[in-house]
């Protein structure tokens, strides 16, 4: 693939772009050698770790290429055994501790299915910490100056403390003989200087004898000799002797770094290949976020790019490109600057990012095909020279295409057969681009020939395709249009810029009838099919907000059964700690009756207890349930419900001698009472002996012949006499009404009462709704009715008993 054809594409300008994400030389080195590829399988890995990497910086992880360089120089020579300064060694340094940290942060991340990062961890694996010579580099050299430290070795920090005390000493000396009156009336000026690496005095040059010593330099103006005194030549001796003693020392030290470098190189040029695949991969991720990028799909044939933006416009609009399938040669017509060069290069361009394994900007399911060569002539100014903007220059370009393209190569031509008579160009057109598609070859050409708009009617395989026109705002939209012709819209661009009507309207009559109902019938068809697209556009958008609406109903939906669900598990739990009390308690009465040792007072007592507990605790359960069953339909439906389970109707069918407040007897028991209700079915009776109400088998009483049976038993005057003729109810929960209501019937029946009235009051009728269905269910009222308004109106029912 030749680089002319890559610059009017303009990739240089991507890859431009992508050296500027990358972190360090090494990775930008991978850019400058970055070419297409055809192969599928490595295409494929490059976009796999450019996805890896992207799905690494989206999650938030930082990742680290502090002190990564290319030290592969220094490596080099140091493999030889050549010796490495020591800025060089700190570079070393300053790679260690990166590429350390490197490795870390790719290992370290949290990978959920194991797979997301296995290209990244498959590169940081070459990556061969040396943290013993790390060490050693960071001991011996400070990595920011790159001077070597004192404590490298023992020779060199006494080297250098020699030197320092030398120095002091010899200062000591020079600023003594600054203001020894012997010395001062022969010196120039008053300071101490150093020349060719000895402290020095500046002396007078009339009275360079006057001072003992030995002269090192003369002043530019030659007023003044520089002397080393006589008293410190001795010392500066020393000092040169330690100088010496000095870079030994550090020689001595930067050999032994360098040949421990040397000994791994091998591995350290295995850790630099890894660091630039690492810095390459994730500037690759930084660009694809730079674009809103994405993998495309590689496909054995063909293109369906979705939405597809060329990556260097700023603001372009997207556009389903589609080639290669149903058709391999598609013809794009419409007006000039309406978008058809950009569309001719965002194809070619995308197609060379992803062979170079780089995302591209289209939307998911985007897919393409990996062609060995992509051709182009492209002949707008801002992609080539001048020159080659002429016919012959086209041809030219035109010719090598020919030559060189094969089957499932990509071709692209802008104005194919422009620059000449527009007749021989057409033809020329239609005989270049025929040869190529027969040759397999996939191409996408722009042209304004009507000729070739007809020919791709009815050529095999070809394809017409569109630039939008508004006609009525005379402007381009930009939008490609595969399927549709375009019109030139040449008149009615040039009235827009300002020609005058006169002469667009003689322009019409010129172009001749046949050509003026073409270019009509084409713009009534982009119309068309642009209020197509527009109306599309709306039933989308509505769809959208109708399947918007259902999310939402649904969420809400499923938030209510959630708090029913929560209602009712909350319910049964109270049900339950109801039943756990009740057994609690009930196991309590069956120790004081197992205890009791005889039947007596006390035990009749512990029965009555646990009789009451049973039906107090099944009645509270009920009404727990009940009150979260009626929460639940309240939500359901809206409408408030406070019913209670219906109470069985008393029927004395199967015990026509008997009636409700008969004395009979319990022979089980052995006991008198009076009875209280039956069974719609006759099978149990309800029976108050004593201060205690059991249930018992119908079969097991009988009545008390010697009785009067319209008379209760003695035992119960105490209760029954005095009983109210009323209750009030007001402001308990329904369920503790019925309760005290129940308890107060058996007493009224008991006393021999006639009729009585229940207090509810008005409220929200919850309480005069549940007071009636108790009514209804016990066979021991004859009729009930709201009182009179004198004696409490619906905030009372008087009920008539059964005589």
């Amino acid at each position: 693939m030749d680089q002319r054809t890559l610059s009017l594409l303009e990739l240089p300008k991507i890859l431009t772009q992508l050296e500027a994400l990358c972190a360090c030389d090494l990775g930008r080195a991978r850019v400058t050698h970055l070419k297409p590829s055809f192969h599928n399988d490595k295409v494929l890995r490059r976009l796999q770790e450019t996805t890896q990497a992207k799905r690494f910086l989206e999650t938030g992880k930082s990742i680290a290429f502090g002190g990564i360089s290319d030290i592969s120089s220094f490596l080099k020579n140091a493999q030889i055994g050549s010796m490495l300064e020591a800025s060089e060694l700190a570079a070393t340094g300053k790679f260690l501790s990166g590429a350390r940290n490197l490795k870390s942060s790719i290992e370290n991340a949290e990978d959920t299915d194991g797979e997301n990062y296995i290209i990244l961890r498959g590169y940081a694996a070459f990556i061969f910490p040396q943290n013993a010579i790390e060490k050693s580099i960071g001991d011996a050299i400070d990595l920011d100056t790159a001077a070597v430290k004192d404590s490298a070795s023992l020779r060199l920090l006494k080297a250098r403390r020699g030197m320092a005390s030398a120095q002091s000493e010899i200062q000591s000396k020079l600023r003594a003989m600054l203001t020894d009156v012997r010395v001062q009336p022969h010196l120039k000026d008053n300071f101490v200087t150093v020349r060719e690496g000895r402290y020095c005095l500046p002396v007078r040059a009339e009275s360079r004898n006057s001072v003992p010593g030995i002269v090192h330099d003369r002043s530019g103006s030659g007023g003044a000799f520089f002397i080393e005194p006589q008293a410190v030549v001795e010392l500066n001796n020393r000092i040169r002797e330690l100088a010496l003693e000095e870079r030994e020392a550090i020689r001595e030290i930067l050999q032994i770094l360098s040949a421990s470098v040397g000994a791994v190189a091998g591995e350290l040029q295995s850790t630099l290949g890894a660091c630039a695949d690492l810095d390459f991969s994730f500037a690759k991720a930084r660009l694809s976020l730079k674009h809103n990028a994405l993998a495309p799909i590689l496909g054995i044939a063909g293109f369906s790019l979705k939405n597809a933006r060329h990556p260097l416009v700023e603001n372009c609009v997207a556009n389903d490109i589609l080639l290669g399938t149903d058709f391999d040669a598609l013809l794009l017509t419409g007006p000039n600057t309406g978008g058809k060069t950009v569309v001719l290069k965002t194809l070619g361009l995308l197609t060379l990012m992803a062979m170079c394994g780089l995302h591209i900007s289209a939307d998911e399911e985007s897919s393409l095909c990996l062609p060995q060569r992509v051709f182009a002539d492209i002949g707008d100014e801002q992609s080539i020279e001048q020159s080659l903007s002429t016919f012959s220059s086209h041809m030219k370009s035109i010719i090598g295409i020919l030559n060189g393209a094969q089957k499932g190569d990509l071709v692209l031509f802008d104005e194919i057969g422009a620059g000449t008579d527009p007749d021989e160009g057409a033809a020329l057109a239609k005989a270049i681009l025929r040869a190529l598609q027969r040759r397999g070859v996939l191409l996408l050409a722009t042209t304004h020939y009507g000729e070739l708009k007809q020919f791709a009617l009815s050529a095999e395989r070809f394809q017409n395709a569109s630039v939008e026109f508004d006609q009525s705002t005379l402007r381009p939209t930009y939008r490609l249009q595969i399927g549709i012709p375009g019109a030139s819209n040449a008149i009615s661009i040039a009235s827009r810029l300002g020609l005058p009507p006169e002469l667009a309207t003689r322009a019409k009559r010129y172009l001749g009838k046949a050509r003026a109902e073409t270019e009509i019938a084409t713009q009534r068809l982009e119309e068309s099919s642009r209020e197509l697209r527009e109306q599309t556009e709306e039933t989308q958008q509505e769809r959208e907000g109708v399947l918007r609406l259902q999310r939402e109903f649904d969420e809400r939906l499923q938030k209510l059964q959630q708090q029913r669900d929560a209602e009712l598990s909350q319910a049964r739990e109270e049900a339950s700690r109801i039943v756990r009390q009740a057994q609690t308690e009930a196991d309590a009465i069956l120790r004081e009756l197992r205890s009791a040792g005889k039947e007596s007072k006390q035990t009749e007592i512990a029965r009555g207890k646990l009789k009451n507990l049973r039906e107090n605790t099944d009645l509270n359960r009920r009404g727990a349930e009940t009150q979260k069953t009626a929460s639940k339909e309240k939500e359901e439906s809206r409408e408030p419900s406070t019913s209670l389970p219906a109470r069985p109707r008393i029927s004395s069918r199967k015990l026509p001698t008997l009636k409700i407040g008969d004395a009979v007897r319990v022979s089980s028991l052995g006991k008198e009472g009076v009875l209280l209700s039956l069974r719609d079915d006759n099978s149990r009776v309800s029976v108050r002996i004593g201060a205690m109400k059991v249930e018992v088998p119908a079969a097991d009483i009988a009545p008390l012949s010697n009785r009067n049976q319209s008379t209760p038993a003695p035992a119960f005057a105490g209760k029954v006499f005095g009983v109210p003729q009323e209750i009030n109810l007001i402001g308990k929960r329904t369920d503790e009404a019925i309760v005290e209501l129940e308890e107060y019937f058996d007493s009224a029946i008991l006393s021999n009462a006639k009729t009585l009235r229940i207090i509810h009051g008005r409220g929200t009728g919850a309480l005069k709704r549940a007071v009636h269905e108790y009514l209804k269910s016990t066979g021991t009222v004859a009729s009930f009715e709201l009182a009179p308004p004198e004696d409490g109106g619906e905030g009372a029912t008087v009920v008539q008993f059964q005589v």
